[in-house]
């Protein structure tokens, strides 16, 4: 599904990213550019994130250093 319509961003693109070591909405935004242009998909990118970044820890792959 699509997140960041505006850069064609999906939550699998997203859920790649916390798995290459992205924790933060910020640095999702760095590597991304999620939520730089209208900036409606920031609440919902960061949700994708927090609960990629949590599934991931479930199985013992924690990478939650600087979530936020």
């Amino acid at each position: 599904m699509y997140i960041c319509v505006c850069h064609a961003i999906t939550d699998n693109d997203i859920r790649n990213a916390a798995g290459n070591g992205i924790s933060s909405l910020e640095a999702l935004s760095d590597e991304l550019k999620v939520g730089t242009c209208c900036g409606r998909c920031k609440e919902c990118a960061n949700k994708v994130l927090q609960q990629s970044l949590m599934e991931s820890c479930s199985m013992g792959y924690c990478n939650m250093g600087s979530a936020a």
